[in-house]
């Protein structure tokens, strides 16, 4: 074995433990964008979201298979490359959670719930862009329009219409579903990608 191997492997191992959750969020998150679907749409919608339902079932199931098999890995130390990205990671949750926590409270305070759901899915896709860069991926580009388009029509309707509260909600919940539908997905893969390497080294 060279000296490069275990170095490799070692940041396979912190990838993996880093991600192995992350199909197990983006089930509860898609969950509750679909969800308006149903209270909006009736039938349809919630047929749709029992689809998703057994697709977030799926992601929990690769999830919890993850996190079982890196529970049983070494905790190596941290790479400088793996601290650049955790203190990048960091300062972009600090500028997203933080600014979006505010908008929902003002956005209640001033009895403007209508906008909280588009205000949410906004917000959230803005900051897959600033993510892309950090982890060097493409994924976060083809996510973010989903959840962007989605929340600005959203916004449209809620302006420009009387349409009820939740098909404002139900309409931005389209792009954060599929956002975190496919990134879930795309975890799912990372992670099976990521043990595989794990064993082979």
């Amino acid at each position: 074995m060279t000296a490069q191997e275990p170095t490799k492997r070692d940041e396979a191992i912190i990838a993996a433990k880093s991600s192995a959750l992350f199909p197990i969020l983006m089930a509860f998150f898609m969950l509750i964008y679909a969800v308006w679907f149903g209270l909006a749409w009736g039938v349809i919608g919630w047929a749709v979201f029992a689809l998703l339902v057994v697709y977030a079932g799926c992601l929990i199931f690769h999830g919890v298979s993850a996190v079982r098999a890196v529970a049983q890995l070494p905790q190596p130390k941290p790479t400088p490359e793996v601290n650049k990205i955790g203190k990048q990671m960091q300062i972009l949750s600090a500028l997203t959670y933080i600014p979006l926590w505010i908008v929902i409270i003002l956005l209640a305070v001033f009895s403007l719930q209508r906008y909280i759901m588009p205000a949410l899915t906004l917000i959230i896709g803005m900051h897959f862009v600033p993510q892309a860069k950090i982890f060097h991926r493409t994924i976060d580009y083809c996510l973010a329009p989903l959840a962007i388009v989605a929340a600005l029509a959203a916004f449209y309707i809620a302006l420009t219409t009387n349409t009820s509260w939740q098909m404002v909600y139900a309409v931005s919940g389209i792009g954060g579903a599929l956002a975190t539908a496919g990134y879930g997905l795309y975890m799912v893969m990372i992670l099976r990608r990521l043990i595989r390497e794990i064993d082979q080294v």
